[in-house]
């Protein structure tokens, strides 16, 4: 992407820190956590820390990072090289994403040309079949698969409070600013656990190595039962014990939608909760963007056209490599 898009995407994202700052909340023991973020140019940078939730709040607004992360785990030392930190525990956290989980977003999502902006049906040409540029692939969300990946988190709540005992008070879920959920437990028997142990509750959760036919033979509605506890969750995320998770009220760089506490996982929509930014008209070219639906409106399709949508739309369609600001509005 263009530098001079990138900055009208960081104009965007200045105006939500500065206007949210006193909203978004620093972790717990935020001095113990290690920090990092991406900038616009592509850079990350890791191992920061900060004193307070204020010195955080300043670090965004002063920043404006493209995406920001913090620690699950607990350091004595957050600023030093990895191997000399001092590990002390580290939140118990579980990532879902919508690819994992539905099918209806395999049927959604499309291939689009980098330069001609070209697109079609996956599975994507190895490059563009009219310029011969490189092409990307676009996961594409509706409210059908939003509600497959929904699902999916809930039976996670589930298997965690009635499975493994927890209770409501010691989860946190939020929506993850794109297209999935993250779970944080707090329990501190399972903070002080390691990779190993981690790695066990995974692959209950996932039902790694059980062969559901053997239970379902004679009762069929038993394979159903089974398969909806299959919760596919990312075991890379869970495992490490040294990872940056994205910053909870922090917006995401593959969207501009923020990652938002979840309240009430039914009823939750993350195309209005996660709408975060402005709703002033901006004009951008769209290449191609099917239909979506924000804030209870939908907007598209769209094929190389200008149009005039709020700002959370546009920047998700730029972010996405569907479209370009037409002018320069980052000043």
């Amino acid at each position: 992407m263009e530098m001079e898009q990138l900055q009208t995407v960081k104009k965007f994202f200045r105006w939500y820190y500065f206007n949210n700052s006193e909203k978004i909340k620093a972790p717990e023991s935020t001095e113990s956590r290690e920090f990092g973020y991406r900038d616009f140019n592509g850079n990350m940078v890791r191992h920061l820390s900060f004193k307070s939730e204020g010195e955080y709040r300043a670090f965004l607004v002063k920043t404006v990072p493209k995406s920001v992360y913090y620690s699950v785990a607990f350091y004595i030392d957050p600023t030093a090289p990895m191997e000399s930190k001092g590990w002390i525990k580290a939140d118990l956290v579980f990532d879902i994403d919508i690819k994992d989980v539905s099918e209806k977003i395999k049927e959604n999502s499309f291939w689009i040309c980098k330069k001609c902006h070209s697109f079609g049906r996956l599975p994507a040409p190895k490059v563009c079949p009219n310029c011969g540029s490189e092409v990307e692939e676009v996961e594409w969300v509706c409210d059908e698969c939003l509600n497959e990946v929904k699902g999916a988190a809930l039976d996670l709540l589930n298997i965690l409070t009635e499975d493994f005992g927890l209770s409501k008070k010691e989860i946190s879920i939020y929506f993850s600013g794109n297209n999935g959920y993250h779970f944080y437990v707090y329990n501190e028997e399972m903070r002080k656990m390691g990779q190993q142990e981690r790695m066990e509750i995974v692959d209950y959760i996932t039902m790694k190595g059980f062969d559901s036919s053997v239970y379902s033979k004679n009762i069929p509605e038993n394979g159903f039962m089974i398969n909806r506890k299959r919760v596919p969750v990312d075991p890379n995320v869970t495992v490490d014990i040294k990872r940056v998770f994205r910053a909870p009220d922090s917006l995401h760089d593959e969207s501009g939608l923020a990652k938002k506490e979840v309240d009430s996982l039914e009823s939750f929509d993350p195309l209005d909760k996660a709408v975060v930014l402005p709703e002033e008209p901006v004009e951008v070219l769209m290449y191609y963007m099917p239909s979506i639906r924000f804030k209870g409106e939908t907007f598209g399709p769209y094929k190389q056209e200008k149009v005039k949508v709020p700002a959370y739309v546009a920047v998700y369609a730029v972010l996405k490599g569907l479209a370009e600001f037409t002018e320069n509005r980052s000043g």
